[in-house]
Order: C-alpha cells, then sequence, then structure tokens
C-alpha cells in the first residue's frame, strides 16, 4: 500500500514533528523511509552530517506491544539524504518522482501555507498541487523526540461524494480504517448540486461495508458543507482527516484560504490529500 515514504525536513523540532506520524506508517505499512534535507548551495562548504538526522531506533522499539495498536515491524529501511539546491521545492518533487514515492509527509505552519523554517512563502501549497502522490501533512511544532507519541487513529474522517466518484476514495480510505481498527466518519461532499437523503442508495451501500465501524454523517442543512465540517472536527476528536483533492478545491475557496492550512490551524488532526 505504502511502499516508500518521503519526509523532507529542516531538522528543526518543529518540522520534525511529522516523524512519528510518518515512522509509524512506516512501521505499519513495512514501508521504506527516505529523509531529505535540503541546503542552500553557499552552504556547500559545510560537512554534511548525517547524525543531525532525528534517532529513530528508540522510537521504533516504543509501544510496539501495545494492543490498541497494530503489529509494528521492528525496524524499518531508512534512506537519509542531502542535496544542495535553491529550490527545495524542485528537489523534493523531483526526488519523489524518481523514487516512485507513495506518501509525502510534511510539517507545514499554520496561517502560512509553508513548510516550517527551511521552506517559505507557499511552498506546501506547491507541494500539494504538484504532487502526484498523497500528501500527509501536519502541524509543525515544536517537539523534541523523547517527546514523540505514536498516533492511534481511532477516528477517521473521510470527505468524499456519495456517488460513483467517491467509490475510488472510500476504497483507498478503507485499509487505513481497517489496519488501526478505526471509526470511519464518512463527511458526504456535494460536489454535483444534489442533496442525498438519508434512504438514498449510496448511504445503504457504504453503511452495509461495516456497520459497526462505519458512520456517514447527516446535517440539517448539506449545503453547508465548509461549516458543517468546520463544526464537526471542532466539536468531535478526529484523529486523522483524509480528502481528495477535488474536495480540497470545493472548500477553498479566494480570500478564505486553503481548507487544510484552516484545518490544522483549528484542530490537531493531521490532513491526508488523497490521490
Amino acid at each position: 500500500m505504502l511502499e516508500k515514504i518521503l519526509i523532507p525536513t529542516d531538522l528543526s523540532t518543529e518540522s520534525n514533528s511529522v516523524f512519528p506520524y510518518a515512522v509509524t506508517l512506516a512501521q505499519v505499512f513495512n514501508s521504506r523511509l527516505y529523509l531529505v534535507h535540503v541546503m542552500h548551495p553557499d552552504e556547500a562548504k559545510e560537512p554534511e552530517r548525517l547524525v543531525d538526522f532525528p534517532r529513530l531506533s528508540r522510537f521504533f522499539a516504543a509501544e510496539r506491544n501495545e494492543p490498541d495498536l497494530p503489529p509494528l515491524a521492528a525496524t524499518v529501511p531508512v534512506g537519509k539524504v542531502y542535496r544542495y539546491h535553491d529550490d527545495p521545492e524542485e528537489v523534493v518533487l523531483d526526488f519523489a518522482k524518481r523514487k516512485a514515492i507513495d506518501l509525502l509527509c510534511i510539517a507545514t505552519t499554520p496561517g502560512n501555507s509553508g513548510l516550517t523554517s527551511w521552506i517559505t512563502g507557499n511552498m506546501a501549497d506547491r507541494l500539494l498541487k504538484k504532487s502526484r502522490c498523497s500528501v500527509f501533512c501536519v502541524r509543525g511544532r515544536p517537539i523534541r523526540e523523547k517527546d514523540w507519541k505514536r498516533p492511534r487513529f481511532k477516528h477517521i474522517l473521510l470527505l468524499t461524494e456519495l456517488g460513483a466518484r467517491g467509490a475510488t476514495p472510500l476504497l483507498k480510505a478503507l485499509p487505513w480504517a481497517h489496519t488501526f481498527n478505526s471509526m470511519l466518519h464518512i463527511f458526504p461532499m456535494l460536489l454535483d448540486d444534489s442533496e442525498p437523503s438519508p434512504d438514498s442508495s449510496p448511504l445503504r451501500e457504504i453503511t452495509r461495508i461495516n456497520p459497526a465501524q462505519t458512520n456517514v454523517l447527516l446535517f440539517a442543512h448539506p449545503s453547508r458543507q465548509k461549516r458543517n465540517l468546520l463544526s464537526f472536527v471542532k466539536r468531535n476528536q478526529i484523529d486523522l482527516i483524509i480528502m481528495p483533492p477535488r474536495a480540497r478545491s470545493e472548500l477553498s475557496l479566494p480570500f478564505f484560504g486553503d481548507i487544510i492550512n484552516q484545518l490544522l490551524d483549528e484542530t490537531d488532526s493531521p490532513v491526508l490529500l488523497l490521490r
């Protein structure tokens, strides 16, 4: 499912806040991890210190036998890479393409639309737009390695259409819910100007998959999609928000900002842009 995971980092405690998520996913899905640090060409005389990357061996062993976690591999292959370039975006996208990366994991700064520290401006937005693989976004925050905690993903929220277009995101999200024994909450996106009724056939088909672990959300005013979404995530504990690009585009309005940045700013939930 996730054979290769890429983590670009400036090695700060803020950008490294994505590591507990990425390492856990790598151990669960037996993935290979790539750690990439981009340095400006002016720093070419500085030594490449691979020891500056987070030490993952201690975290590999943490909580491996906890009953509320899926089986975790004792270790995963890790590739640590330095690059000298004045355009980190180009380096990250090129590396992801050449290595056929399945998941790009980034720490973003809420309200700034950028990766922390070493990538400025709208870097995260550009990666989200141009990346050919799925992108896992976490709020950048200063967390020391010794304070890392594993995510549980007990409650997953999927934004998807309930018609034929919603089938692919649903099928891609189900392995996450199954692997982590999660409750899958489905937020019905109305992207065809229709409002499904509670007894419509798409709703019945989805709930039949696993009614004990599948919850299709219904709202009094379905057309108020963004308001309903923000209200729901603020009132409920959600451990992961998954959305396809079409849902992101629908909920990201000019002058109001990217819905992913808004969710990261207002909640503690990471966001997975699913491709």
